[in-house]
């Protein structure tokens, strides 16, 4: 049971002996007893909670605890001096706590995130107990003063109680609206300050009902200490107080209608006493009236002011990017829209919008966290504030692409210098709290005016020019009319390309992968094309790089990797043992339900693992090592082939992917390409292939053009070889005619002969 449930349950055991004990000073000394371990529940609540707001507990305390020294004084008394004088010092005692219990809500209300001169609850309260003031002084108090002196005394001291409960229960009213949500603590004070401001009712009630002994009313009192206690041993009462900014309440329905009913009640008492023909008090709800003017004036004046305050707060959120400080996207319109305009008679100034996107962030932010790639976007925001010139603007676009305004030069040609330099900041290594990263970046340029004046169109060319950049050695790209059939295509494919799944309009395309010794075709790459019905045959670089950065990458390689398997169970079912394969990027690498999507697609096609190979990239590999030897490993444990695609171009080393169950290595093209007449990169095609037997992979070469280079491969030992020499590219229907063509031609250009590792499987 919870610590402030379990204090309750003795607390009103306790009440309940106490009520059934025979008046005497065992009864009072249990009912005293009862309140001081209440107060005592305060205090040990907040030292062992440390609320934020301790002082307006501690207040709490001590208005609690002044009612408890009533009580011993009141029981003094009784008891001891054997009188029951009303009022008394007791009496002082229990209205000098009202006050302090007042502080101590009003300084609960007084959340850390309440807005400077926010006087809203204040006058809230004040409000209300205007109005309460007025029904008691027009039921009770009023005609009080009609009465000898001593009973107006009485009376007074009487209905006093009743008024401090109700200013104190609607402060804490506010005080739960003030809440960041509703607090079980702010529950349980309120409860406490209704049962004493019941039995206070009654108390003054008992002369009007006799049969009512003031004895009953004991466990009212008690369980308003018992639930004060049990308030401050909740476990949110730390969290009490810790409001909402004002403005997310202050038009708050709830508390209007509760406001206007207050109001309401001044007529309402006007048109009763006139329909009862009772003596009215027109002074006093006219008194109460101006005074609820002018509380009702400053605090639609606070209204409006909030207004205010929260339409400042709301432009410099829509102008502010909320993670780096930067411009927003909307914002950074505003700037290129002012900087493209040109007023009548006057020379447009040459500028330049340049978007700039940081290399695989996207894997940073899935291995490392979003914290720390929330902090790689702040750093490289304050690098680029603080690197760049004074007159240039720079915001952030959305994700990981970053936008920057400045002033040109006059010619294309200086631009690209500016775009490198930009570039040359993302290069450096950025330390973050824990560790140092290095990020590459890319850069598209726009240039004003000379690529247009509107700002809708600007902005999408240097899209285009960024996703151009990013498909250049470079990184750099300046925007040119001819890149619109590829960047600005990507936008538009990547909304249609679920739908082109769907209907078929993504093909596969088959290129012979040739045993070099034989001259045989051994398996056939899947590529992917586009079939647009607007656009024509698309190659892979017009959507693939899109669909990584989308997110779409996933569905495109599920479907490649099913007509691929398909393909391949058809040919197999024809009687040839062909083998087909499979590029990944690095979000497929990354994702921990590859193997069981590669496992159930092998099962529904029927096609056994070792006909399937799977090609990575050396860069992937090394984007999160540890999930790559993982993921790695299970797809070896499938049976599948893993091979590294594009060796050469990367940053590994044969070293470390030995540490991978990888079997096969496809040398990039830019390297086979020369070993006719480029005597390095013969050399380095030659070590290659001489170090990779040594660790036991088989070596294909891709980008073969004609038969010299072919046969130059056979002399170095290259088992295997791709290119448009030995074959193009086609759809799945044609790729059997392609084979047979090839299985006549090269076995004879190659000539008979062995290969030393065929016999080892390679």
């Amino acid at each position: 049971m919870a610590q402030w449930r379990l204090f309750l349950v003795v607390g009103a055991l306790a009440a309940a002996v106490q009520l059934a004990l025979p008046d005497g000073i065992p009864r009072v000394a249990l009912y005293t007893a009862v309140s001081i371990v209440g107060v005592a529940a305060v205090v040990v609540g907040v030292r062992r909670r440390r609320p934020a707001r301790w002082a307006g507990w501690y207040l709490l305390a001590g208005g609690f605890g002044l009612w408890a020294l009533g009580d011993i004084i009141w029981t003094w008394y009784e008891y001891g001096a054997h009188t029951d004088p009303f009022p008394s010092v007791a009496d002082l005692f229990y209205l000098l706590g009202y006050p302090v219990l007042a502080a101590g809500v009003y300084q609960l209300a007084s959340g850390r995130n309440r807005r400077p001169g926010d006087h809203t609850g204040l006058i809230d309260v004040l409000i209300v107990t205007l109005v309460a003031g007025l029904l008691l002084w027009v039921a009770f108090i009023d005609p009080a003063w009609h009465v000898p002196e001593g009973a107006l005394v009485d009376r007074l001291v009487a209905v006093a109680y009743p008024v401090g409960d109700f200013i104190i229960l609607t402060q804490l009213v506010h005080l739960g609206a003030a809440s960041r949500a509703r607090s079980g603590a702010v529950r349980l004070l309120g409860a406490s300050v209704i049962l004493v401001m019941v039995a206070d009712v009654l108390y003054q009630a008992l002369a009007y009902l006799p049969g009512l002994d003031e004895h009953w009313l004991d466990p009212l009192w008690l369980g308003g200490y018992l639930l004060a206690g049990a308030a401050a041993l909740h476990p949110s009462m730390g969290s009490t107080g810790e409001g909402r900014p004002p403005a997310d309440r202050a038009f708050d329905l709830g508390r209007l209608l509760f406001l206007a009913a207050a109001v309401a009640v001044l007529p309402l008492i006007s048109l009763t006493e006139s329909l009862a023909g009772l003596h009215g008090h027109v002074a006093e709800v006219a008194g109460v009236g101006l005074v609820l003017i002018v509380l009702v004036i400053s605090r639609m004046i606070g209204l409006v002011l909030q207004m205010r305050e929260q339409a400042a707060k709301l432009a410099h959120h829509a102008d502010v990017d909320f993670l780096t400080g930067l411009d927003s996207r909307r914002r950074f319109s505003e700037r290129v829209e002012d900087a493209a305009a040109c007023p009548e008679g006057r020379q447009r100034m040459p500028g330049a919008v340049m978007f700039v996107a940081l290399e695989r962030f996207t894997e940073i932010n899935d291995t490392l966290g979003h914290r720390t790639g929330d902090e790689l976007l702040r750093e490289v925001a304050d690098r680029l504030r603080s690197r760049l010139d004074t007159d240039t603007h720079v915001a952030r676009m959305g994700g990981d692409v970053f936008a920057v305004l400045m002033p040109a030069a006059d010619s294309a040609d200086g631009l690209l210098p500016q775009a490198r330099s930009l570039r040359a900041l993302l290069v450096e290594p950025l330390v973050l709290s824990d560790l140092s990263v290095a990020v590459d970046g890319a850069v598209g340029v726009v240039q004003l005016p000379r690529d247009g004046t509107d700002v809708q169109e600007l902005l999408h060319r240097a899209d285009v020019a960024l996703a151009a950049a990013r498909e250049t050695g470079s990184r750099v790209a300046l925007w040119t009319p001819e890149m619109e059939r590829g960047g600005t295509l990507a936008p538009a494919l990547m909304a249609e390309l679920r739908s082109a799944l769907t209907s078929g309009e993504v093909v596969v395309h088959f290129q012979p992968q040739i045993e070099v010794h034989t001259g045989r075709v051994f398996g056939a790459e899947a590529l992917v094309r586009w079939q647009h019905p607007e656009h024509g045959l698309l190659a892979p670089m017009t959507f693939v790089p899109a669909a990584e950065r989308t997110g779409l990458i996933r569905l495109l390689t599920l479907y490649v990797l099913d007509r691929a398997l398909a393909q391949c169970a058809a040919w197999q079912a024809q009687g040839r043992d062909l083998s087909v394969a499979v590029n990944l990027s690095v979000r497929n690498l990354l994702d921990p339900g590859l193997v069981g999507d590669v496992r159930a697609a092998l099962i529904r096609h029927d096609v056994d693992a070792s006909r399937l190979e799977l090609e990575i990239t050396e860069t992937m590999a090394m984007v999160d090592p540890t999930r790559s030897v993982e993921i790695l490993g299970a797809l070896d444990s499938l049976g599948v082939t893993l091979s590294v695609d594009d060796y050469g171009t990367g940053y590994g080393s044969l070293a470390y992917l030995q540490r991978l169950p990888v079997r096969r290595l496809k040398i990039d093209r830019s390297f086979v390409a020369g070993v006719l007449d480029d005597p390095a990169s013969a050399a380095i095609v030659r070590s290659t292939i001489d170090l990779a037997h040594q660790l036991g992979l088989s070596v294909i070469a891709e980008g073969v053009e004609d038969d010299e280079t072919l046969l130059v491969l056979r002399d170095m030992h290259c088992y295997g070889a791709q290119g448009f020499g030995l074959g193009r590219p086609v759809a799945g229907d044609a790729v059997l005619a392609l084979i047979d063509a090839s299985d006549v031609r090269l076995p004879a250009l190659v000539g008979p002969g062995t290969f030393a590792l065929e016999s080892q499987g390679f």
